[in-house]
């Protein structure tokens, strides 16, 4: 068996996308992913709210951009700044494969995950990640989300997750409980184990689909569908 790869919402999302892109971002790192002009404003639009909910923003620095992300969205920070419990932005997650809370860096990390905004009060636990994009359900990731959180809080008993759909004024919202933690988990192991094993097979198959032409390995994938260059 290979060295087990860190792994994360993220890199799993690509793998079940498709294994050869996985392959080409994160194995032989043939391609490098630039992000897109999207990714970038929500990436802008996260260090505003972040900074605004740790009272760490500069507004006599804040460009127009920033401005309107504060006019627009700043109500949304205020409400989870006036809740109780203790608040983590940008609260970085990591376990290794026994599921143990370990460094960032530690060697022997097996799972990352980073909540936008994470409050702790008492036995319940808010965990909140803020989207800039379309609204899409996407359970995986708040269950994984809960997952971590309850890895990491052992007197949590109760993880309330959500996506906050910023341009939408949506709300996505579900609720876990600690007393279900291993079915929880039953769910997600097998596939993340299925990553590793791949890795270790060194197979990774091409998922040719509408998404090639976005795909930062399209011009090296020998079954990439047409479309932009």
């Amino acid at each position: 068996m290979s060295k087990p790869m860190a792994m994360s919402y993220s890199r799993l999302s690509t793998f079940e996308q498709c294994p050869a892109k996985f392959d080409y971002l994160y194995v032989t790192k043939l391609a490098r992913d630039a992000g897109s002009e999207a990714s970038e404003y929500g990436n802008r639009v996260h260090e505003v709210l972040e900074n605004y909910g740790k009272d760490e923003l500069d507004l006599d620095s804040l460009g127009l951009e920033g401005k309107q992300t504060l006019k627009r969205w700043g109500s949304v920070v205020d409400s989870i700044k006036n809740k109780s419990g203790d608040k983590y932005y940008e609260f970085n997650m990591a376990v290794d494969k026994d599921n143990n809370p370990v460094d960032w860096f530690d060697s022997g990390v097996f799972i990352r995950s980073i909540a936008d905004v994470l409050v702790v009060d008492d036995s319940v636990a808010y965990c909140l990640d803020y989207k800039t994009g379309k609204v899409r359900e996407n359970p995986t990731q708040l269950q994984l989300f809960a997952a971590m959180v309850f890895w990491h809080f052992p007197e949590v008993e109760t993880v309330k997750t959500s996506f906050i759909w910023l341009k939408f004024d949506e709300i996505t919202n579900a609720t876990y409980q600690r007393r279900y933690l291993s079915a929880l988990w039953e769910g997600l192991k097998p596939r993340f184990d299925k990553v590793q094993e791949t890795i270790d097979l060194g197979v990774f198959d091409t998922k040719p689909s509408g998404l090639c032409p976005w795909c930062p390995a399209r011009s090296m994938c020998p079954d990439a569908r047409g479309g932009r260059r």
